[in-house]
């Protein structure tokens, strides 16, 4: 079978590339599986060579008026129609709004079914209205709709009551297993891995973090975006940045998930906490927010982890401080997390999607 992944691009370090890229190098063992994307750039992500990649655009620029943006629309849907067809694709697998109303267009004058895919806490990241509208013309004519949570699955059954919407959470790629090393002894670093945006909240961890009667931890962050400068000049304020490490996107994470001794997720609202996921696999005790969505889909509180209120700082001291203080409770949580993530290995993940696939009647 001939399989069509789109997706806007994959130059990101984001859920959605990294989601997009594991599925298609799990895909092409068995079918001819190309990459679509609207924007060309290089995949931050892994991507088997017999994967195919193409794309619509070689760069897509910022629209200075709504005709212009009309007119860039349509030019994009028409080559991703010529791309599909030359790939003589069977069926199109579309991931995040934009590209999912592009491909459902193109999907229709074609006559090929589609699979959309929601990545985004759309109760939280409002679209525009003119997007809003789009999603709502176009995603009816979808085969199916796949998001991760079965709060997201709430959240778009009440726009779209005949549409078949699937839950296939995110997987731990097969990159990720391979470096798992599950070392019996860990370092004194309290790890949190993801984008500084709004949202993420890493100001309440390094303030929590500064309040610590524990000083020999440090903390050590993964990431980068608007909001990194900002939390730098934080940890000077609170005259702990000697205890601190801003380390930027790592291709390399793996390196850091082995070692880190304890893991805390701070973010305000999720689509699907990739981050938590990846670092419950690799057994670092975790503590993590429970914000919608995601984090209580992976954690039992008190069993692999912590859930603590959004946005509390209180009790995130008390449970950083009292993990510190029980190796015994960190090596549970270890323990349990490791036997709890199985589940989301790609081989479990990826049979999911391919009997999707299966499903939907070419």
């Amino acid at each position: 079978m001939k399989i069509a992944l789109v997706i806007y691009g994959l130059n990101a370090s984001g859920g959605a590339e990294r989601a997009v890229t594991g599925l298609a190098n799990f895909l092409c063992s068995n079918h001819d599986t190309t990459i679509i994307t609207l924007n060309k750039g290089e995949s931050f992500y892994e991507i088997d060579p017999i994967v195919n990649l193409k794309y619509c655009f070689d760069k897509i620029k910022t629209k200075t008026n709504l005709f212009k943006s009309l007119h860039d629309s349509f030019y994009r849907i028409n080559e991703l129609k010529k791309i599909i067809d030359n790939e003589n694709s069977d069926v199109v697998i579309s991931f995040m709004t934009i590209a999912n109303i592009n491909s459902i267009i193109a999907c229709k004058i074609l006559n090929k079914p589609i699979v959309v895919s929601e990545r985004a806490n759309h109760a939280v990241f409002k679209l525009s209205k003119i997007k809003e509208i789009a999603r709502n013309l176009t995603y009816k004519y979808a085969q199916k709709l796949v998001v991760q949570t079965q709060g997201n699955k709430d959240f778009y059954s009440q726009y779209f009551n005949n549409l078949k919407i699937d839950i296939i959470p995110n997987a731990i790629g097969e990159n990720l297993q391979r470096q798992r090393t599950l070392k019996n002894s860990r370092e004194n670093i309290i790890l949190n891995v993801g984008s500084f945006k709004e949202g993420k909240a890493q100001d309440l961890l390094i303030r929590a973090f500064a309040n610590l009667k524990n000083k020999t931890w440090k903390l050590v962050f993964l990431g980068k975006g608007p909001n990194l400068i900002r939390c730098i000049e934080l940890a000077k304020e609170l005259k702990v940045s000697n205890r601190i490490e801003f380390l930027g996107a790592q291709n390399d994470v793996a390196k850091y998930y082995n070692i880190a001794g304890m893991f805390v997720f701070t973010s305000e609202h999720e689509g699907f906490p990739n981050a938590l996921l990846e670092a419950l696999y690799f057994g670092i005790p975790t503590i993590s927010t429970n914000c919608p969505h995601g984090p209580k889909d992976l954690i039992t509180c008190g069993k692999n982890g912590y859930l603590i209120p959004v946005g509390n700082q209180t009790v995130l001291e008390n449970k950083m401080e009292y993990l510190i203080n029980n190796l015994k409770i960190r090596q549970q949580f270890s323990t349990a997390a490791i036997e709890l993530s199985k589940k989301y290995e790609i081989k479990n993940i990826g049979t999911k999607w391919h009997d999707l696939i299966k499903s939907i009647e070419l």
